[in-house]
């Protein structure tokens, strides 16, 4: 099992996380960091020095922005996608811990890293 994610793939993981997990309805994707709402804009820092992917989109709940970083060391350990996502929703609500998904359902999230670390810097 290939558990190497391109920037590309990541983007695919958060559109299920905000369906699947978040139970959201993708509307229409915003494109540009420019289309944010001021409160989303913490996903283009990068306090961490961390890659990470954003992603944001028109919704039936509002705007949602999205933003992960992969880690390929968990990931190995336990056999499915282990990101640390951070998402906005609407103006207000901000949230962020570990996540994971298994390959072959990658739109069954589960909170936690599942490993004993987690702190966001593993």
């Amino acid at each position: 099992m290939d558990l190497n994610v391109t920037g590309d793939a990541i983007e695919e993981l958060l559109e299920y996380f905000v369906t699947a997990a978040l139970g959201l309805t993708l509307k229409a994707r915003i494109q540009s960091a420019s289309e944010l709402p001021p409160g989303h804009r913490g996903c283009l820092t990068n306090q961490d020095s961390k890659p990470r992917v954003w992603a944001a989109w028109h919704t039936n709940g509002g705007p949602v922005s999205a933003c992960a970083a992969y880690s390929h060391p968990q990931a190995l350990r336990i056999g499915a996608y282990v990101l640390w996502i951070e998402w906005w929703i609407a103006n207000l609500e901000h949230h962020e811990g570990w996540w994971h998904c298994y390959p072959n359902r990658p739109r069954e999230w589960i909170k936690g890293s599942g490993t004993q670390n987690n702190s966001p810097s593993s």
